[in-house]
């Protein structure tokens, strides 16, 4: 399945919404696409016969028959005895289920472009500010992120609702800002209403969300999908933390003499008061 996932992270900046209505099936029920014919998936999913084609031919296949070869043969190609272990976690150890964590990592790794990591790291290190945005199970994320972002390169605030206004911290914004909204299922309406007035400023968006067709998505520049079987943002927060984490990590590295200056100036300052010895 991961060379149709590359084909609808390459594509799916262009989807409509049914578009992405129908890659958000396909990542979920991709059994459905390798036994219904076209019009019995689309009815699932209430789109039209020729939507489920349309979709076919974005991503660069012939029509609807080409690709269900290709989810067969993929779910052909994996043991019935992949997902045995999954079921009994009672009996796992902790390092079992970090290696777990580890796998679902490396999946997600192999769905992100490159060129999306690129733009958000070279968005990030040359804005003139960031807000970043994260509510109810979304928000420790958003606060790690924009705490480790402001660290290395400063301008940057984590939106709190129950301090900050949004019309202010919004209208803050310029075409040179960037928003990083981390929206998971179920999705702070909050979040998405803040990306959309962001969006209206001018704002460059980053949603970094549990699939492409999360309501941010329809507000945001750039999507960053963290797709797993799994609604559960507990499950996620590895993939997402290793994703922030490194993002950081590039950002510092391509703004290296600042990075390096701010950790300087931070050594510097007299922290006794603060830090125990």
């Amino acid at each position: 399945m991961e060379a149709i996932y590359q084909r609808i992270a390459e594509k799916q900046q262009t989807f409509s919404k049914n578009l992405l209505k129908i890659t958000s099936y396909l990542y979920d029920e991709p059994k459905m696409f390798a036994m219904m014919s076209a019009s019995e998936a689309g009815k699932i999913m209430d789109v039209s016969e020729t939507t489920v084609i349309r979709f076919c031919q974005k991503l660069g296949y012939s029509g609807y028959r080409q690709l269900q070869e290709e989810v067969r043969e993929s779910m052909l190609e994996k043991s019935s005895l992949s997902d045995f272990g999954k079921q009994e976690t009672e009996t796992e150890s902790i390092k079992d289920l970090m290696e777990e964590d580890a796998q679902t990592i490396r999946q997600a790794m192999s769905r992100l472009l490159e060129e999306s990591l690129a733009t958000a790291v070279s968005r990030l290190a040359a804005c003139d500010r960031t807000l970043v945005a994260g509510l109810r199970t979304s928000h420790a994320l958003a606060s790690w992120f924009a705490f480790a972002l402001d660290l290395i390169m400063g301008r940057t605030r984590l939106y709190q609702p129950t301090v900050d206004d949004v019309l202010l911290r919004v209208g803050e914004l310029t075409e040179k800002s960037v928003v990083v909204v981390f929206s998971f299922h179920r999705y702070a309406a909050d979040t998405v209403n803040l990306a959309k007035l962001a969006e209206k400023q001018g704002a460059f968006i980053i949603a970094i969300t549990d699939s492409p067709a999360a309501p941010v998505s329809g507000y945001a520049d750039l999507v960053l999908p963290i797709h797993l079987n799994s609604v559960s943002t507990l499950d996620v927060a590895p993939v997402a933390m290793s994703l922030a984490k490194n993002i950081v990590s590039a950002i510092s590295q391509k703004n290296i003499e600042e990075f390096q200056q701010r950790v300087a100036r931070f050594d510097e300052m007299a922290s006794n008061d603060f830090f125990g010895r």
